[in-house]
């Protein structure tokens, strides 16, 4: 018996990408890339350094909702 996979986010019911995390593994993660970025955009200076500060930590998590999110095109095809 194969128990059913607990998701850490859901994927949105219009567009690209997930939603609000389902389980606290999400949360910590959502939470771990907020506070990434709040730490490097106060202690950076300069622009660049705050853009970098900004979208590594969003680079980071694309990939972490990819492996443990609700996959995207499975969802919007059983809503048809």
């Amino acid at each position: 018996m194969n128990p059913e996979r607990k998701y850490w986010f859901k994927a949105k019911e219009s567009g690209l990408g997930w939603s609000w995390p389902l389980t606290w593994q999400g949360w910590l993660v959502y939470v771990a890339m907020l506070a990434a970025i709040s730490y490097f955009f106060i202690t950076c200076d300069g622009v660049g350094n705050k853009i970098l500060g900004v979208w590594i930590p969003i680079l980071i998590c694309i990939p972490i909702c990819w492996v443990f999110g609700e996959p995207l095109l499975r969802s919007k095809r059983s809503r048809r």
